[in-house]
């Protein structure tokens, strides 16, 4: 008698269907997660490459009045502890790192995502940005000096001065420092350069020994929002996050080539 094996052939089809189903989806996430991972590299590598070229761009700067500190009570020095960290001369954070008596006792590093507190670009207190090009830079031939891209408004004074005067470049074009282009834009990622400058160490006139903090940031995901209110909300809700690469170097008075 011959035996009828269509009933088992459908439920084959069916474990077989589930299993290349389950398999798919885990193949699909596993893609998923490769492609962000590379994706994160890439950005991280593209600001850190950015942030030696600001950082070697200053260092390079021959004349000494490109990257003197502000003066007045927004004055920033830097020490270095009993331990050999380097920390900020007050004893308050806020403002940080102020030139006045004391010893350095004030950490430099202000969060989880290595951001100084010298070249944190976001006061979340008041949930203010301190740069973002309005999706004027991404993709166009602008730089920083023309009014689309980076200048005329893209850059927040007012939130600068909330943050108590710790960044201190880039400011409004047409400063020395115009040659340096804090905004570039690469795969569909704008990143945001910012940096300041302290003088080396507390309690002293010196002004032949400086330490120049530069940030590197960018916004995941990239923000599609024009303005930068909508921005500030989303960063402050956690839909954006700021990521960023820091770097901190020397500059000595008379070693310029």
């Amino acid at each position: 008698m011959k035996r009828d094996n269509k009933g088992f052939t459908l439920i084959e089809l069916i474990i077989a269907t589930t299993i290349i189903l389950i398999v798919s989806l885990g193949f699909f996430g596993w893609a998923s997660t490769i492609i962000q991972t590379n994706l994160s590299i890439e950005r991280n590598n593209t600001a850190y490459e950015m942030v030696l070229d600001v950082a070697e761009k200053l260092q390079r700067m021959y004349d000494n009045t490109l990257i003197q500190k502000r003066t007045g009570s927004t004055s920033k020095c830097v020490g270095y502890d009993g331990s050999g960290d380097l920390k900020g001369c007050n004893t308050s954070t806020s403002p940080p790192a102020i030139c006045t008596s004391g010893t350095p006792q004030v950490p430099l590093s202000s969060d989880s995502t290595g951001l100084t507190i010298l070249t944190n670009p976001w006061y979340g207190t008041d949930s203010a940005l301190y740069i973002y090009d309005q999706n004027k830079c991404n993709g166009s031939t602008n730089t920083w000096v023309d009014s689309d891209c980076g200048d005329s408004g893209k850059v927040d004074i007012t939130a600068n001065a909330t943050l108590t005067g710790r960044i201190d470049h880039p400011n409004a074009a047409g400063s020395a420092y115009d040659s340096i282009n804090p905004i570039r834009s690469y795969r569909n990622t704008t990143y945001y350069a910012v940096w300041s400058v302290a003088y080396l160490p507390c309690n002293t006139s010196s002004t032949d020994r400086r330490k120049i903090f530069v940030t590197v940031y960018w916004i995941d995901p990239e923000p599609a929002d024009a303005g930068i209110a909508d921005v500030q909300t989303k960063i402050a809700a956690g839909t954006y996050t700021i990521k960023s690469v820091s770097l901190i170097v020397d500059k000595a008075i008379g070693t310029e080539s």
